[in-house]
């Protein structure tokens, strides 16, 4: 019974350890600007860095948005996405000083989409001339016909979840612990029975 406990504990530990990194989503680690910061100056560009490399399958960007929404409700980002291993990058002229939202959604290393979205002050400097934004979200002057964005509402959202995905990893799971406890149970028949102390 010793045994049979000890080789169930392994089996579900490994279960586990098998479904866990499976299901676990990339999230923002840092951000420029940062979460709720304020800027003074338009850094080089706009960034989200994951704790895990972003899945951009044949550098589409497909499932990737990046938006930067003014205190107007115009979008001042301008359409362009790079996205280089945990990190995604766009390029913005900002309009006048105020709070503005940054919205954005990535494709985790799991193949699910997440989305979240926060908010930073610009405080222009002296002399900035600032932009007059878009009434509808920009689309790159250099992307192509089939690289399309994909729209966020930039709000948490697990819209993207496969839940067959985490189905057929449980199934996985629960085959494996199946087979460790015949295994275990078939090792345990096989065993020879002690000699009786009747027997030379």
């Amino acid at each position: 019974m010793a045994a049979s406990a000890t080789a169930l504990t392994i089996a579900g530990g490994a279960v586990l350890g098998l479904a866990a990194p499976a299901s676990a989503h990339n999230y923002m680690i840092a951000s420029t600007p940062k979460v709720d910061g304020t800027l003074t100056t338009l850094p080089e560009a706009f960034e989200i860095t994951t704790n895990d490399k972003l899945l951009d399958i044949g550098g589409s960007n497909a499932g990737f948005a990046y938006r930067i929404v003014g205190p107007d409700g115009k979008y001042y980002e301008d359409g362009c996405l790079k996205v280089d291993g945990p990190s995604m990058t766009t390029k913005a002229a900002l309009g006048a000083s105020g709070k503005y939202t940054v919205e954005w959604q990535i494709v985790s290393a799991d193949g699910h989409t997440v989305s979240d979205e926060y908010t930073f002050t610009w405080k222009a400097p002296s002399g900035f001339s600032p932009a007059s934004g878009a009434s509808e979200p920009p689309t790159c002057a250099t992307a192509s016909s089939g690289s399309t964005e994909a729209p966020t509402n930039g709000t948490a959202s697990r819209s993207g979840d496969s839940a067959t995905t985490d189905a057929l990893f449980i199934g996985a799971g629960g085959l494996v612990l199946v087979g460790a406890v015949v295994a275990v149970l078939l090792l345990l028949r096989r065993r020879p029975a002690a000699p009786s102390p009747d027997e030379d």
